[in-house]
């Protein structure tokens, strides 16, 4: 517990994941965002202690220490989950994601069948590939979107610059980024707990990082590649209504599509909610 971990897949790739909280507790396999990493969602460890619950924070490939996954598409991930899953003794587990992990925790949902007891999606990304999908996003994000969705080498150079901004010069590359949130986010953000613990994350950034974040914007934008209402397993959909990254909108299309989901917006809560309320959030996963 605590320490990282890496298992080779069956196609040769390295698969990173990290765990955390009660090591004989209910298993719930947990996704970062975009970007993020295995130490991305560890800010609360008592409160999943306390709920009896066994973390296993995954990188996605080209995070942390996963490989990079060339023509990856969404709904390759439930593979590598089975795979880490199955090599460490679990049949059964929950997933959450949040952000950019959404949409792995409802592939997960989705195609693993049995294996997968209920989700959590946390201020998490939703289908991006309709017509009018980028309408509720900031005009900055729109551009972001169109350009992923061409598969522009624009962007790609772009996530590569910023994500190795990120490694060179982490304190700087936060402010700027902090700028781009709600207030509420900026608050959480500035706390000494959360700053040192993403400026540590972006020091360990991946030199595969701004790969990674391309091709998760890429793959949000095309067709998931599975139907969200055939998902049989109850999901919990937590969206902040001050989210100014993943638009209310997400999760209010994502609720509506999926079957057994409970959407809990949360008043005057932004996209990083997540670090205040995760026991809250996970208890729900037992």
């Amino acid at each position: 517990m605590n320490d990282s971990h890496v298992t080779v897949l069956p196609d040769g790739r390295d698969l990173g994941w990290l765990e955390f909280g009660d090591p004989n507790g209910a298993p719930v396999f947990a996704f970062h965002g975009t970007p993020g990493s295995r130490y991305q969602i560890v800010m609360d460890e008592q409160s999943i202690c306390d709920a009896g619950l066994r973390f296993i924070c995954v990188d996605r490939p080209g995070y942390g220490l996963s490989s990079f996954q060339r023509g990856r598409r969404l709904v390759d991930w439930p593979n590598d989950v089975a795979h880490l899953a199955t090599r460490i003794g679990i049949e059964k587990f929950a997933v959450l994601g949040h952000s950019g992990g959404g949409p792995h925790a409802v592939v997960c949902a989705a195609l693993l069948g049995e294996r997968v007891s209920a989700a959590a999606i946390v201020s998490g990304v939703g289908p991006l590939d309709g017509p009018h999908a980028f309408d509720s996003m900031k005009k900055s994000e729109q551009i972001q979107m169109k350009l992923s969705r061409r598969q522009s080498r624009i962007m790609r150079a772009a996530c590569a610059s910023q994500m190795e901004a990120f490694r060179q010069w982490p304190s700087l590359a936060l402010n700027m980024m902090t700028r781009q949130f709600a207030p509420v986010d900026r608050a959480i953000l500035a706390r000494t707990e959360v700053r040192t613990a993403m400026a540590l994350e972006a020091t360990r950034l991946s030199r595969t990082t701004g790969r990674a974040v391309a091709q998760d914007l890429e793959i949000f934008t095309v067709d998931w590649g599975f139907d969200l209402g055939a998902i049989t397993v109850p999901v919990q959909i937590w969206q902040g209504d001050q989210d100014l990254s993943v638009p209310p909108a997400h999760a209010r299309m994502m609720h509506v599509a999926i079957p057994k989901s409970v959407l809990h917006e949360i008043p005057g809560a932004g996209h990083f909610f997540v670090f205040d309320r995760l026991g809250e959030i996970a208890r729900d996963l037992k």
